[in-house]
């Protein structure tokens, strides 16, 4: 790909359903995250916190999700000791590394076609991103034709994103509590049907994108396949950059090619790409290659 994009992190992920391997050295407890129950499987469970408690966007409120149905490719909630979970740390410290002046960010995280693992990458980023307790963080489901979030979080699936573009529910009643005080999910919501561009290319989607950046450090926006719709094309020049999600072996060159040529073509800041399904023993002695489709 040349000089276009630098490939920010290599990761590899289990197929939906299937628990991803855990690295052989993963046995112990999360003691560098003393608000959560220590443990080496679900690690992300608050002390004393009934589910279904109160959420607000802002507060430290936290609700317990329920581990069985929390897609298990998402390893950094499953097993926050697993070698492919240090891959998403260490992609957060790349993204912290260009942001020195730690401004507000709201960045989108794309693909060329479905099937890549963008919503895996996503929420996996987002759960690193908040563990530090340092930073707030705010994972929306903005792939309003295809949401799929609330259902590998097994969260409620509204009020939602769409809810919020249509004025019909503030921000903060539609935005979830999660495990982590510090990271709040936004689901689509009721998905429109076929005006998805016309509410992303909206006048409230500019006004709900700066009330993310005055609440939250990162927000990160789940959007479709970038070749796939215009969907991308009307909401990531409103915000500060793209990610872009591409399957190792996968994705043809020429699509990655053509996903990075209609980002910049529309004026958005490419960041960087990741690499999902990256297949390569080193990482804690495993092959995380595995045929199985995401589909999302």
């Amino acid at each position: 790909m040349g000089s276009m994009t630098k490939v920010m992190q290599k990761i590899g992920t289990g197929g939906p359903g299937r628990a991803p391997a855990a690295n052989a050295a993963g046995a112990g407890t999360a003691a560098d995250a003393p608000q959560l129950h220590s443990g080496p499987a679900s690690a992300f469970v608050p002390d004393d916190e009934p589910v279904g408690c109160a959420r607000t966007a802002m507060d430290d409120t936290t609700v317990a999700w329920r581990a069985e149905l929390v897609d298990r490719a998402l390893v950094a909630y499953h097993d926050r000791l697993n070698a492919v979970t240090e891959q998403y740390r260490a992609l957060r410290a790349r993204l912290l590394s260009m942001n020195p002046t730690r401004a507000a960010q709201t960045i989108v995280i794309t693909s060329a076609s479905p099937g890549e693992g963008k919503s895996v990458s996503a929420a996996n980023l987002a759960l690193v991103m908040a563990e530090d307790g340092e930073h707030r963080i705010l994972l929306v489901d903005a792939d309003l034709r295809r949401a799929s979030l609330a259902r590998m979080l097994g969260i409620s699936a509204g009020p939602g994103l769409a809810d919020v573009l249509r004025r019909e529910v503030p921000a903060a009643a539609a935005i979830q509590a999660s495990p982590l005080p510090n990271l709040k999910v936004l689901p689509a919501g009721k998905v429109p049907g076929n005006a998805c561009g016309e509410l992303l290319g909206s006048g409230s989607t500019a006004a709900m994108l700066a009330e993310f950046r005055s609440g939250f450090d990162y927000t990160f926006l789940d959007a479709p396949p970038i070749l796939t719709v215009s969907d991308v094309s009307l909401l990531a020049p409103q915000c500060d950059g793209a990610i872009l999600v591409i399957r190792m072996h996968g994705t043809p060159e020429p699509r990655v090619r053509q996903a990075v040529h209609t980002l910049q073509a529309n004026h958005v800041k490419v960041l960087g790409v990741i690499l999902s399904r990256f297949a390569r023993r080193e990482l804690g002695g495993y092959d995380y290659d595995d045929p199985a489709d995401y589909g999302r």
